[in-house]
């Protein structure tokens, strides 16, 4: 089975370049974006409240806010965004960038995303839609990746040399 996070990335970006950028899609890409849009919809019981199936895939994020980088868990996936558990998470309307890394796919994933809604009791938890053209990079290519090392909190190297 292809990576779902391979199959949100290429659907968000032949939806942001159609939708946000006005690049028309030529016949296959049309084809290929409906294709990805059924794949990720699934059968899931709700579909009258949301557009996408969710799938429960714990897997490490980082993100960006205002002033810095944050990190969780995204604790469920669909086709338009993200469900994410977090110390921080963000108010409503925020614009974030989440970092995801796919070891399996050697890959590393960027997605602008927007707050959508946040927990108000328990652990803290923020929805997020993905809200603009997405990348992927070989996690293992320093020539491509956005990030290319992971996001550390600390100290920083005392020898200023030392990237």
């Amino acid at each position: 089975m292809r990576d779902l996070l391979d199959m949100i990335y290429e659907y968000q970006r032949l939806r942001s370049r159609e939708q946000q950028l006005d690049i028309p899609l030529d016949d296959a890409e049309r084809v290929r974006k409906m294709g990805l849009h059924r794949l990720l919809q699934g059968e899931a019981a709700d579909l009258q409240q949301r557009e996408f199936a969710r799938v429960g895939v714990p897997m490490s994020v980082q993100f960006t806010r205002p002033g810095g980088f944050e990190s969780g868990e995204i604790r469920n996936l669909g086709g338009g965004g993200f469900m994410i558990q977090t110390k921080a998470p963000q108010p409503i309307g925020t614009q974030v960038i989440i970092r995801v890394v796919s070891p399996r796919a050697a890959m590393e994933y960027v997605f602008p995303c927007v707050v959508r809604w946040r927990s108000q009791r328990g652990p803290g938890r923020m929805g997020v839609e993905i809200d603009g053209v997405p990348s992927k990079a070989d996690l293992y290519d320093d020539t491509s990746a956005v990030w290319r090392r992971s996001i550390t909190l600390g100290d920083a190297p005392s020898d200023p040399m030392v990237a």
